[in-house]
């Protein structure tokens, strides 16, 4: 199940967000793994994950995908610990798809 989404910019910038907690739980995690995201992505200098697409990180709570949307773009999606991978990616690939859908890409 999705507890939460946001999309941000390669600045850490929200876009847009949605979820099933506080506005203020969505958006101190959605900084977290943002961080972890643009420094991978976006780093000063040259580093070995520049190419990565996609990361799951698992914690004792819930499941993090953090996913390249387009070009500067990602989206922290968070979800319920029980949520299997192959049910989180159905559910991710119906978000992206409605997402570049609606951006018009």
């Amino acid at each position: 199940m999705a507890i939460g989404a946001v999309i941000q910019d390669s600045d850490g910038e929200t876009v847009d967000s949605f979820g099933h907690m506080s506005a203020f739980d969505l958006m101190v995690q959605s900084a977290q793994w943002g961080l972890l995201w643009r420094e991978l992505q976006f780093p000063p200098e040259p580093r070995r994950l520049t190419g990565t697409t996609e990361i799951l990180i698992e914690t004792d709570r819930q499941k993090i995908l953090l996913t390249t949307l387009f070009k500067e773009y990602y989206l922290v999606f968070i979800l319920s610990k029980e949520t299997q991978l192959t049910e989180a990616r159905r559910i991710l690939d119906q978000y992206l798809a409605a997402i570049r859908e609606e951006m018009g890409l």
